[in-house]
């Protein structure tokens, strides 16, 4: 008799959003910043194009997996998501990525290469530079204080959660291993992919100056890549939903239709 899958395992916690489409063209795997959860992408799937099904990615470490374990390794938990994504890749699919998500996103794209068969028809990175040009300090193995000094730089922590002990307390660990997930690897040569790449930036965005977009280009051996720039600051996905929708969506479209 074979046991029970660990509860951290069924695939209902890695993507507690999703909405099956029976008949769907394309899924689209959506990965957040760091400290994100898979509601960032709540009421995107009415914004997409017909037929395409967002697949959010809930992490360990955050709303009702906030006991949970976040991972601080990128292999392993690649490793975890193949396992959870494979049944979910039996018809095209996209993946997105917001600042850490972009660097999960490009190492799911390259395992999926180093192991052929079915690979990703794109990639949209939004709010990242690419991970072999980053400049700046591993926030991650900052002393306390400092770590939470460079929170607030980030802006994309809550103040109120900053002031609360108890509740920092709890956050602490899980961002603690998203900015390492994030960092993994930083400065390494360009391991390129034969994926389309689809970069998306803020004019204003202090963490990923726009004239460092540009660095994703050597991570693709496609010809299809391209950069678009959004007002704003690094988080500019809250401010310019519909204007990235519409981005992402003619990305879709046309990945759809490549390949159909």
């Amino acid at each position: 008799m074979s046991s029970a899958p660990s509860p951290s395992l069924l695939p209902e916690r890695w993507f507690p959003t999703r909405k099956p489409l029976p008949d769907a063209r394309l899924r689209l795997f959506c990965f957040p910043y760091a400290g994100g959860s898979a509601s960032v992408f709540n009421g995107w799937a009415p914004l997409l194009p017909p037929g395409v099904e967002p697949c959010a990615v809930q992490l360990p470490g955050r709303e009702r997996r906030l006991m949970e374990k976040p991972f601080d390794n990128l292999a392993t938990l690649i490793d975890t998501l193949l396992s959870l994504m494979e049944p979910l890749m039996d018809r095209p699919f996209a993946v997105f990525g917001y600042s850490m998500g972009a660097r999960i996103g490009l190492e799911l794209a390259r395992r999926l290469q180093a192991r052929g068969g079915r690979q990703p028809v794109g990639l949209v990175m939004a709010a990242s530079v690419s991970p072999h040009v980053r400049e700046g300090e591993p926030i991650h193995t900052l002393p306390h204080d400092a770590f939470i000094a460079a929170l607030r730089r980030y802006d994309g922590t809550p103040e109120e959660v900053l002031q609360h002990k108890e509740l920092l307390e709890l956050v602490v660990p899980t961002l603690r291993a998203d900015f390492a997930l994030a960092w993994w690897e930083v400065g390494q040569p360009a391991i390129p992919v034969d994926t389309p790449i689809s970069v998306m930036g803020a004019t204003h965005d202090a963490h990923v100056p726009v004239e460092k977009l540009e660095s994703w280009r050597s991570q693709t051996r496609s010809g299809d890549f391209q950069v678009r720039t959004f007002p704003g600051g690094h988080f500019f996905l809250r401010q310019q939903q519909a204007a990235l929708l519409s981005a992402i969506g003619a990305d879709l479209t046309r990945w759809m239709q490549s390949a159909a």
